[in-house]
């Protein structure tokens, strides 16, 4: 069964607003290896988020983003690189990219996130060599980049944020933060990420790492790989970024409609972050009971598509299974009771209006 309302409706500049830089990347014949249209995106994020225009760094894709961090502020080559175990796939993924292993933590209940205090609760029983700490701000919730600044400076350990979701919320500190372009992004180019911090040497360091480990000259020098940034995503991301006033304001708008539509209604709360003034692309709710899968097979049946955007947590993925990991019994209670709603541009308050009485009729049953 087609749904009827979708789940989600990504949507990139058209043509009109792509063409005078399509134009632009023909006259070049300048097409990758950072031609004029990825330095001119670099810088316009670099503002965005208030740091140097060489503290932020763009690469073909998030998950690549956060391999390359992780390989160039590890304090060792192998080991465990510490990550909550509710996030998504590419989270782990990107570790095991850098060559560490993932060693799975619990995240707390209500931010749905690790913070410093459970990392350091879980070190004093951890009996295995730690190279890196990679939180996660579930669906562009803010995060405090200071408190993990800090947790570096007092344990030594190196950390670098994922932050796929953040780029209306994130901030930068002396740790990597990365943000995805993913076209299900606010700032959706179709594939790409960045990574921005605001110690210089390391934020060249990873720009090297995104190409060959060329440090200056054409020659490696340090690990390294083939991820830049084309300049015709460059070219997407710069016409996104001519809209994004526009963008953010529709975003807000549908994140207002739901808190709207859905006050008052006991036994469910919207994920952390979700607020008036935060542009995301997802709508996750949190049941006080153990329902998801009833509400996910209700609304199927109803013709509105939903998701477990996390799954059940990256334990319980195949390839995760033999991963360490602490006690989860958060990440387990949220697996029970997160569901991702509808969420787009293309949603209007009747939609919403519809989502809310099917969902509360399946919590009735």
């Amino acid at each position: 069964m087609t749904p009827t309302i979708p789940l989600m409706r990504p949507k990139l500049p058209g043509r009109e607003a792509l063409e005078p830089y399509l134009m632009e990347i023909d006259k070049n014949r300048w097409y990758s290896n950072f031609g004029p249209l990825e330095r001119r995106f670099e810088a316009r994020l670099a503002e965005h988020f208030d740091i140097g225009s060489r503290q932020l760094v763009c690469v073909s894709n998030g998950t690549q983003a956060l391999s390359i961090s992780l390989k160039t502020v590890a304090r060792s080559p192998v080991g465990y690189c510490l990550l909550p175990s509710f996030t998504f796939a590419a989270t782990p993924h990107a570790a095991v990219g850098a060559g560490l292993e993932p060693y799975f933590l619990d995240v707390d209940r209500e931010t749905w996130s690790l913070n410093p205090k459970l990392v350091e609760a879980a070190l004093k029983d951890l009996d295995v060599p730690v190279a890196a700490v990679m939180p996660v701000a579930p669906f562009g919730a803010p995060f405090n980049i200071e408190e993990w600044d800090e947790f570096h400076c007092v344990t030594g350990i190196p950390v670098v944020i994922d932050a796929a979701a953040g780029f209306d919320t994130a901030s930068a500190g002396l740790s990597p933060v990365m943000i995805s372009l993913h076209a299900t992004k606010a700032m959706g180019i179709g594939e790409g990420g960045l990574i921005f911090c605001r110690d210089n040497n390391l934020a060249e360091q990873i720009r090297a790492a995104r190409n060959f480990g060329f440090l200056g000259k054409r020659v490696a020098e340090i690990p390294g790989m083939n991820a830049k940034l084309s300049e015709y995503g460059a070219a997407v991301g710069l016409a996104a970024l001519d809209c994004w006033s526009e963008t953010r304001a529709q975003l807000c708008r549908i994140t207002a409609d739901y808190l709207d539509v859905f006050e008052g209604i006991d036994h469910l709360r919207f994920a952390p972050g979700f607020g008036r003034d935060n542009a995301v692309t997802t709508c996750n709710v949190a049941f006080q009971d153990p329902v998801a899968s009833q509400i996910i097979d209700a609304l199927r049946k109803e013709g509105i598509e939903t998701r477990r955007w996390w799954n059940r947590g990256c334990h319980r993925e195949p390839v995760f299974a033999g991963c360490q990991r602490t006690s989860l019994d958060s990440t387990e209670y949220l697996a029970d009771r997160v569901v991702g709603l509808p969420f787009h541009i293309d949603l209007d308050k009747s939609q919403i209006e519809r989502i809310r009485d099917a969902v509360v009729h399946a919590m009735a049953r």
